[in-house]
C-alpha cells in the first residue's frame, strides 16, 4: 500500500486533496522533463553556435594568412624591382652619340629590337662582355650594361636579361682589338 492510500485510510488527507497532490506531482514531473528537454536543446544550439564560430574563426585566420602571404610576396616583388632598377641605372652604358644599330630578338623571340651602340660596344656585345637588359622606363628601354651586372641581375630577375652572349676573348675570329 502506498503512502497516499495510508493517509486516505487514516483520514489525514481528503480524496480531493490527494488527487490534487497527484496532479501537481505529475505536472511537476512533466515540467521538469520539459525543462530538461529545453535545456538539452539549448545546449545543442549553443554547441552548434560555438562550432560555427570556431569554423568561422579558422576560415578568417586562413584568409588573413593568405592575404599576408600575398602582401609579403608583393612587397618582395616591389623590392626586387627597385633593386633591379637601381642596379641597371647605376651601370647603364648607353651612349647618346652611338650610331650603329644592333638588332636582337626580344625575350619572347617574336620581335626584332634595336639599340644604338658604338663600335667598341658592338664588339663587347659579341664577345659577351656587355649585355642588353630590359629597362622599365618605357617599352623600348634597353640598357647596355657590363656582363657582371647582367649576371647579378640574372640571380633575382632573369626576365630582365635579354642578350648575354657567352664570354669569349675574340681571338677565334681573328680580332685582336682591345675594348675600353
Amino acid at each position: 500500500m502506498s503512502l497516499r492510500d495510508e493517509l486516505l485510510k487514516a483520514g489525514l488527507v481528503s480524496a480531493d486533496k490527494a488527487k490534487k497532490l497527484d496532479s501537481d506531482g505529475r505536472k511537476q514531473d512533466h515540467q521538469r522533463k520539459k525543462n530538461q528537454a529545453l535545456a538539452a536543446g539549448e545546449a545543442a544550439r549553443q554547441a552548434e553556435a560555438r562550432r560555427q564560430a570556431e569554423a568561422e574563426a579558422v576560415r578568417k585566420r586562413e584568409q588573413d594568412r593568405r592575404l599576408n602571404l600575398e602582401r609579403e610576396a608583393g612587397k618582395k616583388q616591389r623590392e626586387l624591382a627597385a633593386r633591379a632598377r637601381q642596379l641597371i641605372d647605376g651601370h647603364r652604358l648607353n651612349d647618346t652619340q652611338a650610331e650603329i644599330l644592333y638588332n636582337f630578338l626580344d625575350s619572347d623571340g617574336h620581335w626584332i629590337r634595336a639599340i644604338r651602340v658604338t663600335p667598341a660596344q658592338r664588339k663587347g656585345l659579341a664577345m659577351g662582355r656587355l649585355a642588353i637588359l630590359r629597362g622599365d622606363r618605357d617599352e623600348f628601354d634597353f640598357p647596355l650594361t657590363p656582363r657582371e651586372t647582367a649576371i647579378k641581375l640574372k640571380e633575382f630577375a632573369p626576365n630582365r636579361v635579354m642578350v648575354l652572349h657567352p664570354e669569349s676573348d675574340g681571338f677565334e675570329t681573328g680580332e685582336e682589338e682591345n675594348l675600353p
